[in-house]
């Protein structure tokens, strides 16, 4: 393997883009674009310090302070923090994915449903589970969602360890609502490079 020469990659040694760099963002856009079948443009990514970065840069941006977040359960533990950081408050919903429905599921969103709060999250394939929420649940909680104005942040970072079943993007089905988090981290290897991005 040769080293990087600074003559090779001029720019190497500098600061990228806040936003990132072109063809980076460029090529996420094709990605996205072509999984979720939107007419997807440079202004609707961040790159981000990997997907944390990237949530906590949606969170920071959408919730006030007593800002409440309903987060399926198991959850991924970083982003209770997250939610913290920003002074809001992430209420768990468990999910009961061998004897629940969609219609159960959405009767456990309403009943911890507040006038404080802003947004959902939720991960398929669940992390740390691995279980997928099948498409009759996203579809039904993400309606929800939008019934309820909330926004919806999506963490889809191990979709590309689906082997049985169906994965079922909620991006398209509320775009105007909809923050997706994807990282390089899982599908790549790449955990050290600390490198992901939000589409919404």
């Amino acid at each position: 393997m040769e080293d990087f020469r600074v003559s090779d990659y001029p720019g190497m040694h500098r600061y990228a883009p806040v936003h990132g760099l072109p063809a980076l963002l460029d090529a996420i856009v094709e990605r996205e674009s072509a999984k979720t079948g939107l007419p997807l443009e440079r202004d609707h990514v961040l790159v981000a310090a990997g997907a944390t970065g990237g949530l906590g840069a949606v969170a920071g941006a959408l919730l006030e302070p007593g800002d409440e977040v309903l987060i399926l359960a198991p959850y991924w533990p970083l982003i209770e923090g997250i939610v913290r950081s920003f002074h809001g408050r992430p209420v768990a919903v468990p999910v009961d994915f061998d004897g629940g429905s969609a219609e159960s599921l959405v009767a456990d969103l309403e009943a911890r449903h507040s006038a404080r709060t802003a947004a959902l999250y939720f991960s398929t394939p669940n992390n740390p589970s691995g279980r997928l929420l099948p498409r009759r649940w996203v579809e039904a909680i993400v309606e929800w969602a939008r019934r309820r104005d909330l926004w919806i942040f999506t963490d889809e970072v191990y979709e590309p360890f689906v082997y049985v079943g169906e994965h079922t993007r909620a991006l398209p089905l509320a775009p105007e609502r909809t923050f997706l988090s994807q990282t390089f981290s899982k599908a790549f290897g790449m955990a050290g490079n600390r490198c992901g991005y939000m589409v919404g």
